[in-house]
């Protein structure tokens, strides 16, 4: 009767580990180009990074936890996902004709992360709350600043997808749309459309 118990170690051993994985910004809604928009606004490269969660690994997005909190899988992004919500900002930025190449920008777009993480007990939840301050580069003026948290829940609470059965892919899934979902909502605020109009 003890055979049963190396048996399982071996499995729930090989199951642990890391994915590493791509984390493109896709648009959560319908994107179009901004009427008469030109490309005026470039994103900071210094993303700041104020993640509790994730603070120890730079590319760490989120963890698959067995029955007893145990940590089974981790996925990790392609690059420091200070990297990668920049990226995603200045995708949803060209995606509305609104990015310029850097120094050519009238706008710059700075960046906070607040907390962008993704985990599952048994259902898949993910969490991207980003702040953003839009300013004039000549001048140094602030001239709009927002936030927003998108939260999402995915998956079954009867689900047997869980543990070392549970999904790399399907946790990321989640996290990339509730980050671009996050950039969306930022992209498309009435305020920050309007400080680019009196611009």
């Amino acid at each position: 009767m003890r055979r049963p118990l190396p048996l399982l170690l071996l499995v729930s051993l090989a199951a642990c580990g890391t994915t590493q994985a791509n984390m493109p910004y896709a648009p959560t809604v319908a994107v179009q180009a901004v009427a008469a928009g030109r490309p005026v606004v470039a994103v900071s490269d210094r993303v700041v990074n104020q993640r509790q969660a994730g603070r120890e690994d730079p590319t760490w997005i989120g963890t698959i936890r067995g029955g007893y909190g145990n940590p089974v899988k981790r996925l990790n992004s392609d690059a420091p996902v200070d990297r990668v919500v920049a990226r995603a900002f200045a995708d949803g930025l060209a995606a509305r004709g609104l990015q310029a190449p850097g120094g050519a920008s009238p706008y710059l777009l700075a960046v906070t992360i607040h907390q962008f993480d993704a985990n599952q007990y048994v259902r898949r939840e993910a969490t991207a709350d980003f702040s953003a301050v839009l300013t004039e580069r000549a001048t140094g003026r602030e001239v709009w600043r927002d936030r927003h948290r998108a939260y999402n829940v995915d998956g079954s609470i009867l689900s047997l997808s869980t543990g070392v059965l549970a999904s790399t892919e399907d946790l990321r899934r989640v996290a990339l749309r509730t980050m671009s979902e996050s950039v969306d909502a930022l992209l498309d605020k009435p305020g920050f459309r309007a400080a680019l109009r009196r611009g």
